[in-house]
């Protein structure tokens, strides 16, 4: 297959249609992430799964779809992309179907598993699209913000009207019309999505610099996760109400849309090194005023204050690795790496807390971000 070669990165950037049908695309994948809660619960209390196997589900699920958008941009060289997305709209869809007429928690595991593997590749088909563009940070935080925005919809109406009148199977038919939708939308993926980038030794990709880069973002990522799991923890513990609580968590979710519509909007110029490397100092403020929080009124201002920097940081994550990796190769590993780090998390943090008290969660999430910081500042003078 020819490479059409521009300045960036070797590859001519991606197209205005595949750009707008990568991120429809990549939405569909990513609403799992925010309504798994939700659908997931609402099997639980019909009988269908049991709190552990809730956990394990969401798991699978989510590693699933880490895996899968590794490899997919591999993948889709192979063959028609457009037919190879279409083909994971249709499969995603039968597998949120399963869900209709599966009694048996095996077979729901492994709907979901499948489930993560096509979610990953329509995710592969955004990050391509997105990493591929003259302005990735910019797309990135407009991707962030477009499927942001039906997940908070969703994860309201499904639980308040439409899962008591019709199941909790509805939300996964909810997912099932979205990949049939994707199937049409497949096809105005343009031949773009499958230039491979040049062919360069592991050694000049892989640096050293890539390599720190790499694990400053899971830190901050891990971070992020550990602030999101606990967040409710806290007010819980002081004893909030179930609404106040509720509140803060769509503050979170009202504010991470305001921050990626500031950044898509005009931040996007901002010098990304500055950004980032400010970014971990404000973020490590946050997580440990979050841990020490008492009044209800600030817990909802630091909730939403948290949401914000949360996702408004990453697309300057997207532009550090662009800046360390021209061929674009190690970016479209971005999205895997931060649902990585966002898994990782609250699984350390979990070892620094105790009932009724989990202000620990916060101080280590906070040093996360600070590492975070060295780890940056390393990457940078390196790849100079």
């Amino acid at each position: 297959m020819s490479v059409t070669t521009l300045e960036h990165g070797g590859l001519a950037p991606t197209s205005t249609r595949t750009v707008i049908a990568g991120l429809f695309l990549g939405t569909v994948s990513f609403m799992i992430t925010g309504i798994q809660p939700v659908l997931l619960g609402g099997l639980a209390e019909e009988g269908r799964l049991s709190e552990a196997t809730l956990g394990r589900v969401a798991w699978v699920e989510v590693s699933a779809l880490a895996l899968a958008a590794a490899i997919g941009p591999r993948l889709l060289r192979f063959g028609s992309a457009r037919r190879t997305i279409a083909a994971a709209c249709l499969a995603l869809a039968l597998a949120n179907a399963v869900v209709y007429i599966s009694h048996d928690t095996l077979a729901l595991i492994l709907s979901r598993v499948f489930a993560g593997l096509m979610e990953g590749l329509l995710l592969a088909t955004a990050n391509i699209a997105i990493t591929r563009g003259r302005h990735p940070e910019r797309l990135s935080a407009l991707f962030l913000m477009v499927s942001a925005i039906p997940q908070v919809a969703a994860s309201y109406l499904l639980p308040a009207t439409v899962m008591p009148r019709f199941g909790a199977d509805s939300g996964f038919g909810l997912l099932c019309a979205l990949s049939v939708v994707g199937i049409a939308v497949a096809f105005l993926i343009g031949n773009e999505i499958q230039d491979a980038p040049p062919h360069k030794p592991a050694a000049q990709v892989w640096t050293p610099a890539v390599l720190i880069g790499l694990c400053a973002v899971i830190l901050q990522n891990a971070a992020n996760g550990a602030g999101w799991e606990y967040q409710a923890r806290i007010g819980e513990n002081l004893h909030f109400s179930g609404k106040l609580v509720g509140t803060a968590i769509a503050a979170d979710l009202i504010f991470q849309i305001i921050g990626t519509f500031a950044v898509a909007w005009i931040a996007w110029r901002l010098p990304f090194r500055v950004v980032l490397l400010g970014s971990c100092f404000i973020q490590a403020g946050i997580l440990i005023t979050m841990g020490m929080v008492h009044s209800p009124f600030a817990y909802v201002a630091i909730c939403a204050l948290f949401g914000m920097m949360w996702l408004g940081v990453n697309p300057y994550q997207v532009s550090l690795l662009v800046d360390l990796d021209k061929t674009r190769q190690v970016a479209l590993l971005l999205a895997s790496l931060q649902l990585m780090g966002f898994s990782t998390g609250p699984l350390i943090c979990s070892f620094f807390v105790s009932p009724g008290n989990v202000a620990g969660a916060f101080w280590v999430a906070a040093g996360m971000v600070l590492v975070a910081f060295v780890l940056y500042v390393i990457a940078i003078v390196v790849s100079r």
